[in-house]
């Protein structure tokens, strides 16, 4: 549900509301039409079977639907319960007409589709929730449901532990789950990944829900709309722009150190972004921006009128299931909603690296030419094929970032309305294959469910896995041991080993069998396994893993385990690992054993000897042998209107201004969205220059704190902006400047008022970083 996004360049992702022209970018004066009007279609509302007529799906496949409106309404989300029934995430109060005015408004749902009758179609609708505020995420646990809306993350019972209606009161159980941005910058997803824990898109927390109480803990930041794992539970994302980002290792092999800020990348590109669509792409949001306006460079073809690069990536899936032929297994899908298609690309592992292609060259795995067509999500399906959500809306576009030029081709087409009503829900199957069929899971003993684990289907084994850990039956833990010692696949070995450990089961025996496989995502699985049980215990596995052949996928693995074992021997290991492995960052055996020696540093450092070294190592290994240091809250260092200045500041940067969706809570920056503001020359050098920037924007590259930082795109200015005030601006000022390590001068309205005054001239204008030679 993105187009390009205005991201913060420098410091703040300041966005306003209620205007549609927000999104106009200074100096872009010329927002003329290039599509000739005689090429573009219209895009009249069609019905499910018009839509049908609309796709090119690749050779051997066929699309079909499987839930339309009245039973759907926009949905953007969903998860199966045991019966294979979904419960779907509808987000009614998105862009409902050109302003977005309803989005205050609470019109959102949870409901339950079921297919009653086994032929394939939704015959039955429940509402289960209803008047939500732009809900985004659900997940079931026992006793109820988990469900992420705008702002919080809720808990609500459902009747009897397992029916169809709610139990008593939304209640709160992480009000932070959502906290500031709009709604294209929000935490969702909720996908339970093979290691138990629940991963959101556009965050860095993961959850577990353990005996009626939900559980925190910090993970990795990654991507925007959307989550996904393959088989070994390595998790893929995207951004608005970027098609596909995996990474090359599950997911917090590199988090744990508290001590130090490891600024190390997990994840990698996966392929490049081109995309062709079947149709012109007039209404894209900078679609205006060619040459033949007198840009230099496009965002759609001069000659073709199709967007070139994506613009709307969304909703990622790898393929888990068994109905397609055997080449689609691990292959990712990609819905770009602004061009009107799904893209595949074949993910590659090699030496640690992870890479992609495209294997339908310069077509795509979909297109559509219904210019209303929106694909925001892909799911594996209980029966085997691929669900695909379609939001079936004419705007995509969130109003913040709207511009004049797609105001007004949203407008001249009619795509702003009906904004209610309607939506897909669509299954992408291979043709002459047939489905699988789910288990009847619901009620089922723990035997059935650990037979499960065997099933080719990736969404019958992790539903399994999910219903095993969840209800924690005594019996569990000795069949899954006693499975473990039978022939199963290695797919199948991770899950029961994942069973135990979310059982709190997992014991040295069984490690000592899977570290034994020949298979080494199994091996790894294993390691990674490992750091759930006491050092000690872990320390008799470790004449096993020095044993193992330290290859580039297995190495930051054993480095890991080595570090946060914490025994003589251990360290003796990481030391010989670190020599012959840990030369390179991307290599991850470094950053990996960083991440396991918050407790151990001082040890590594007696046995290492300075045989290993490593600039950038070294110095994070000395932080790390420091004592935790209490971090003092800044708001205790200010009085008076300083101090109120700060604490308004800070509500903004967390809320209506929103900055926190690209600059984290923390200050320190977002992968692929906004740098750091901690410590920055940018914040707490010359307050005139960061002034400029918030007023009139800035475009890079520039260098920060010496560095050059190249942007995917520019930071908006503001003297154009009347939800944001002079007052607003010095408190936000303020903040930055006294937050997080930051410690300079107070800023007051009055300084902006004269700053904007005596700059005027510049209205209009981006700045660039030649405005600034002090900071280059």
């Amino acid at each position: 549900m993105k187009q390009r996004l205005l991201f913060s360049l420098g410091f703040l992702a300041l966005s306003a509301s209620g205007l549609a022209q927000n999104g106009d970018r200074k100096g872009h004066d010329n927002m003329n039409d290039i599509v000739p009007t005689d090429l573009i279609p219209e895009a009249p509302v069609l019905t499910v079977n018009q839509a049908l007529e609309t796709f090119k799906i690749a050779e051997g496949f066929q699309i079909e639907p499987v839930a339309a409106e009245p039973m759907v309404d926009k949905p953007v989300a969903l998860t199966f319960d045991a019966r294979g029934r979904m419960w779907v995430v509808e987000m009614r109060g998105y862009m409902a007409s050109i302003d977005g005015k309803e989005e205050s408004d609470p019109l959102g749902r949870i409901v339950i589709l079921e297919d009653s009758s086994g032929d394939g179609q939704v015959d039955k609708r429940s509402v289960f929730l209803d008047q939500l505020l732009l809900p985004r995420s659900i997940a079931l646990v026992p006793g109820g449901v988990l469900v992420g809306d705008q702002n919080q993350l809720y808990f609500v019972a459902r009747r009897n532990g397992n029916g169809d209606l709610p139990e008593g009161e939304l209640q709160v159980v992480d009000a932070d789950y959502a906290k500031g941005g709009n709604v294209e910058h929000k935490p969702n997803g909720l996908m339970p990944a093979l290691d138990n824990w629940m991963y959101n898109a556009k965050s860095d927390h993961r959850y577990q829900w353990r005996d009626g109480q939900l559980v925190k803990e910090r993970t990795l930041f990654r991507g925007q709309w959307g989550l996904s794992q393959d088989d070994w539970g390595r998790l893929f994302f995207n951004s608005n722009s970027t098609l596909l980002i995996g990474d090359r290792a599950l997911p917090n092999l590199l988090t744990g150190n508290d001590k130090i800020k490891l600024k190390a990348s997990l994840s990698s590109r996966v392929g490049d972004n081109r995309v062709w669509p079947s149709r012109v792409t007039p209404g894209v949001n900078r679609a205006y921006i060619s040459t033949l306006n007198g840009y230099d460079s496009d965002t759609i073809s001069p000659k073709t009128f199709k967007l070139i690069n994506a613009t709307g990536a969304c909703g990622p899936v790898i393929y888990r299931g068994s109905q397609f032929p055997d080449r689609f297994r691990g292959m990712a899908f990609v819905t770009e909603s602004a061009s009107h298609l799904v893209k595949a690309i074949q993910p590659a592992r090699a030496g640690g690296q992870l890479t992609g292609t495209h294997p339908y060259g310069e077509t795509e795995f979909l297109t559509s030419t219904d210019e209303r067509f929106r694909p925001v999500n892909l799911y594996n399906a209980p029966d085997g094929t691929l669900y695909l959500l379609d939001l079936y809306h004419g705007i995509i576009q969130h109003k913040t970032y709207m511009t004049s030029y797609l105001r007004r081709q949203t407008l001249s087409r009619g795509l702003e309305a009906p904004g209610l009503g309607y939506g897909r829900i669509y299954r992408i199957k291979a043709r002459d294959r047939a489905l699988t069929s789910l288990p009847p899971l619901e009620g089922a003993d723990t035997a059935t469910l650990i037979s499960t684990l065997h099933s080719p289907d990736g969404s019958h084994r992790d539903l399994a896995q999910k219903l095993i850990v969840d209800q924690r039956k005594p019996e569990a833990p000795s069949l899954l041991r006693a499975a473990l010692t039978q022939e199963a696949s290695a797919v199948t070995q991770a899950h029961l080993l994942w069973c135990l450990e979310g059982l709190g089961a997992l014991g040295i025996g069984d490690l000592q069998a899977l570290l034994s496989s020949e298979h080494p995502d199994l091996q790894a699985s294993a390691l990674y396994a490992s750091l759930s049980l006491e050092p000690e215990e872990r320390s008799t596995l470790l004449s096993q893993v020095i044993a193992l052949s330290a290859s580039k996928d297995l190495a930051p693995y054993q480095a890991r385990f080595y570090a946060e074992t914490g025994t003589p021997e251990s360290m003796e290991a990481l030391v010989a690992l670190l020599q012959n492995s840990g030369r390179s960052k991307k290599d991850l055996v470094w950053p990996a054993a960083l991440a396991g020696l918050e407790e151990n540093a001082t040890l590594f450092s007696q046995v290492n000897a300075g045989r290993y070294q490593q600039n950038a190592f070294d110095k994070l290994v000395e932080q790390s042998t420091a004592a935790k240091q209490v971090k003092v809250d800044p708001a205790s260092l200010l009085h008076g209107e300083h101090l109120a200045s700060y604490q308004r500041g800070q509500a903004l940067y967390s809320g209506r201004a929103a900055c926190i969706g690209c600059h984290g809570a923390d200050g320190s920056g977002l992968p692929n969205l906004g740098p750091t503001l901690d410590r920055s020359n940018w914040v707490t050098e010359d307050h005139q220059d960061l002034a400029k920037v918030l007023l009139y924007g800035l475009q890079g590259p520039i260098k920060i704190n010496g560095k050059k930082f190249i942007p995917q795109a520019f930071m908006p200015g503001l003297a154009q902006n009347p939800t944001i005030s002079d007052q607003d601006l010095a408190d936000i000022m303020t903040f930055l400047r006294h937050g997080w390590s930051n410690r300079a001068s107070q800023i007051t309205a009055s300084e902006i008022t004269e700053i904007r005054a005596a700059t005027k001239h510049l209205t209009g204008t981006m700045m660039k970083a030649a405005d600034f030679p002090s900071k280059q």
